[in-house]
């Protein structure tokens, strides 16, 4: 059967129909172009027609406020250059460099959020551009820490720092160490300065804002969790590799996901802007409950895409995760079959593509791979369902939310 979504254009009387043969191609040619009605006339493989009429009007949710919030993010940029010293402004630029051309899903949940409180004002976008900051800041360090090439299809910033620093005036033999000590320590620095311009943002956007006290406790707490995911992020794959004295493993890697993907990424973001919009607290407890089974979820797929995604949409290296002993339920799955032996020949190593692709075969044929995405697929199944059943969040609003499931189910980065 032919795939198609006939396009009724509102500006004028012509109907026109384009064809589509996957998801993906869908959300491209959706973010291309403006907001229409649309009729879908037969189904894409593996998706319902009522999730592509959600999945669309989530796109066209998501493409409104990134462009709010791209602009407000700018002129925020635009300030942070403007410094007297010559050092501190690179600091500041390389701040700039990877803080742009981000995704701006959590910038688009803020909003999001804000808006089902019944609010059709922009309010929010001080809100989202301090998150998406507060995003950049982390990535940064997470950077620093798992010795991180690129991120977002460009240079980190200790990777910039040695190329620009990388002829010294006079040789000596500390040089080299040095030089590497010295652009981690100004990633951190990077970092800590947006961690406290995102404070800042909120204090000086909603100093006269009867929920400031509510909005800066539930950011600290979502800054909070997101540093105890982490740690235990950093610990884990320590202790597996050379103790080999991790209980409860796959219970671990789970809480990783709950703390460091689902606060910051799904959790913080809707419920931040729900507390902007004067939502009430039980409200935002259920809402905390469904947004951590796709929190999880989200999280989930990013270790699915991070061994089998492609590297250039991803923007990151897809050989990092095993080389890093990083702990993913694929590992840890794979730990518990008789393919943990073949695994370990090839964790904690500097990989070749031979070698990455037999990494991938271990995980298909162990079983790990499937088992992960029905994972994903029964988390956010469960987010479906619970959407279905809260009758505080208008039917518009419930429906982009469950757009927003239906792309991140499709994403391919």
């Amino acid at each position: 059967m032919l795939n198609e979504v006939k396009i009724l254009f509102t500006n004028n009387s012509k109907e026109n129909t384009e064809c589509f043969t996957n998801v993906i191609d869908f959300i491209s040619w959706s973010l291309k172009n403006s907001k229409q009605e649309i009729i879908i006339q037969s189904e894409i493989e593996n998706i319902r027609p009522e999730d592509i009429k959600n999945l669309y009007e989530f796109l066209m949710f998501y493409k409104n406020t990134k462009e709010i919030c791209n602009i407000q993010a700018k002129e925020y940029d635009d300030k942070l250059l403007k410094q007297n010293y010559e050092e501190i402004k690179e600091a500041a630029e390389e701040f700039v460099r990877v803080n742009q051309d981000g995704k701006y899903l959590r910038a688009s949940l803020v909003g999001l959020g804000y808006q089902t409180t019944g609010k059709q004002d922009d309010n929010y976008k001080y809100l989202a551009a301090a998150l998406e900051i507060f995003q950049t800041s982390i990535l940064i360090h997470d950077d620093i820490i798992d010795n991180a090439k690129m991120r977002r299809g460009k240079d980190t910033i200790p990777v910039s720092y040695q190329k620009k620093y990388n002829t010294p005036l006079k040789e000596n033999n500390t040089f080299e160490t040095k030089k590497i000590n010295f652009s981690n320590s100004m990633g951190i620095c990077v970092g800590d300065l947006g961690f406290y311009i995102a404070n800042q943002i909120i204090v000086k956007s909603y100093k006269e804002n009867p929920y400031l006290a509510d909005l800066l406790e539930y950011y600290n707490e979502v800054v909070i969790k997101t540093c105890q995911g982490e740690m235990l992020d950093v610990i884990l794959p320590f202790k597996e590799e050379y103790f080999k004295t991790t209980s409860k493993l796959e219970e671990k890697i789970i809480e990783i996901a709950k703390l460091k993907t689902a606060w910051y990424s799904v959790i913080g973001p809707y419920c931040l802007g729900l507390i902007l919009g004067g939502t009430k607290e039980e409200y935002i407890k259920i809402m905390e409950e469904i947004l951590l089974e796709i929190g999880v979820a989200f999280q989930i797929e990013d270790d699915i895409l991070g061994i089998y995604g492609d590297e250039k949409q991803l923007g990151k290296s897809i050989t990092s995760d095993p080389e890093e002993y990083k702990q993913t339920i694929l590992y840890s799955y794979t730990m518990s079959t008789d393919y943990k032996e073949e695994l370990q020949k090839y964790y904690g190593k500097k990989l070749t593509e031979i070698e990455t692709e037999k990494v991938k075969e271990i995980f298909e044929i162990s079983g790990a791979k499937k088992y992960a995405e029905n994972k994903m697929e029964e988390l956010f199944k469960i987010s479906q369902e619970q959407l279905n059943e809260i009758d505080f969040i208008d039917e518009t609003n419930k429906n982009i939310l469950k757009g927003f499931i239906v792309y991140l189910k499709h994403r391919v980065k």
